[in-house]
């Protein structure tokens, strides 16, 4: 008998430990992914196999001769055809070999105390540390009905206080985003 008395509490101590948990509600839910592919990519149409090269201006240090001073502005452009079309499209810069500082390109040539600042089409500078296109400031272009667009953007040399003589090189990866 003293037994089953105590059976009987560890049945109701187990029962009302289970009610507590039924109580709290679900542990476990749902989590739904969304997403979509594309058949078409676009191909870059200006530049070599997508590197395109742009050639900033020669100009005396005296242009950059304090810390937040730019010049030499240099617009460039990426002109894509075989889009999808009717999609709005920008780019989303990431770090090339020689870095981001600031949301500026550093400079790994022999100049000192400059960077490439890269502004997007409504003259906007772009906040390249950011990562989505959005973020960073680029403004979309909507492909046309063939699925072709041109993304202007200007680069330009930006002071971090004097500059000293030399030369200037930096590199930004690029990566066309549909949004």
């Amino acid at each position: 008998m003293k037994i089953n008395k105590l059976f009987l509490g560890m049945i109701l101590g187990a029962g009302v430990l289970v009610s507590q948990f039924a109580l709290a509600g679900p542990t476990t839910g749902n989590i739904i992914f969304n997403g979509a592919l594309t058949a078409d990519t676009c191909v870059v149409t200006n530049g070599t196999s997508g590197n395109i090269t742009v050639t900033l201006p020669t100009l005396p240090v005296t242009s950059l001769g304090a810390s937040g001073a730019t010049a030499g502005s240099t617009p460039f452009q990426i002109v894509l055809s075989k889009c999808p079309s009717l999609i709005p499209v920008r780019v989303l810069y990431s770090v090339g070999s020689a870095g981001i500082t600031t949301d500026r390109l550093n400079n790994s040539g022999s100049a000192t105390n400059v960077q490439i600042q890269l502004l997007n089409s409504a003259s906007a500078v772009l906040s390249l540390g950011q990562l989505s296109a959005t973020a960073q400031g680029d403004v979309p272009v909507v492909t046309d009905a063939t699925g072709a667009a041109t993304l202007a953007y200007t680069a330009r040399y930006y002071a971090n206080g004097a500059a000293g003589a030399g030369s200037v090189t930096s590199n930004a990866v690029y990566t066309i985003v549909f949004n």
